[in-house]
């Protein structure tokens, strides 16, 4: 199935009268909620360099056309932007960003945010949760680094306090490497994404 093919059309009149038959691409479907939510139905992928929508829909679907497929699974409106950037790519967007900005900023040395972390490893488990707050300069500046340990009705839990200076460049790597781990709608429910899809856009 060809994505643009199932989206509905829109007869619309130009400057001189002539009447144009042209596809309504903002057109979108919301499927059932439970459809989409189900982790039983998915695989989790983290997208390599390289990898774009048509190769990852060609590896797991065999047919590139199924792109579309990829995207919708998770909801990504725009794979410009929402989809992680190649390193070359993300080292081009910092330098036109940052470096050869008007005023230059070095994204290496310049201080994005603090954060203050938290870590909590369960004793009897051997899991640790982490939890990240953004603190003022201030803050970060007078917060002392420690470890306590204590004793719950559940177990020993050992929470640990650490401050973290983030740069700009840090902060960037970070949000695109957020944008690597997608869910892949496992093979045999494609063909109901798409008849669903199409009984909806007609």
């Amino acid at each position: 199935m060809q994505y643009f093919d199932t989206l509905p059309k829109l007869i619309k009149t130009d400057n001189k009268g002539n009447s144009l038959l042209l596809t309504n691409i903002l057109a979108r479907a919301n499927l059932l909620q439970n459809f989409l939510s189900s982790p039983a139905i998915y695989y989790e992928y983290d997208i390599q360099d390289g990898d774009t929508p048509e190769i990852i829909a060609h590896k797991y679907y065999g047919d590139v056309y199924r792109y579309w497929v990829v995207l919708f699974a998770n909801q990504i409106m725009d794979p410009q932007w929402e989809w992680p950037m190649s390193g070359v790519v993300f080292e081009s967007y910092i330098d036109n960003k940052y470096t050869s900005a008007t005023p230059a900023v070095n994204p290496l040395t310049t201080v994005h945010h603090y954060e203050k972390q938290i870590d909590t490893l369960d004793i009897s488990t051997n899991i640790t949760t982490t939890n990240k707050i953004s603190i003022s300069q201030n803050t970060y500046n007078s917060l002392t680094t420690s470890t306590t340990n204590y004793s719950l009705a559940t177990g020993t839990v050992k929470v640990t306090i650490s401050k973290n200076l983030i740069n700009i460049y840090d902060y960037e790597l970070q949000l695109n490497e957020d944008k690597r781990n997608i869910k892949i709608l496992k093979n045999n429910y494609v063909g109901q994404l798409e008849k669903q899809f199409k009984s909806l856009m007609s």
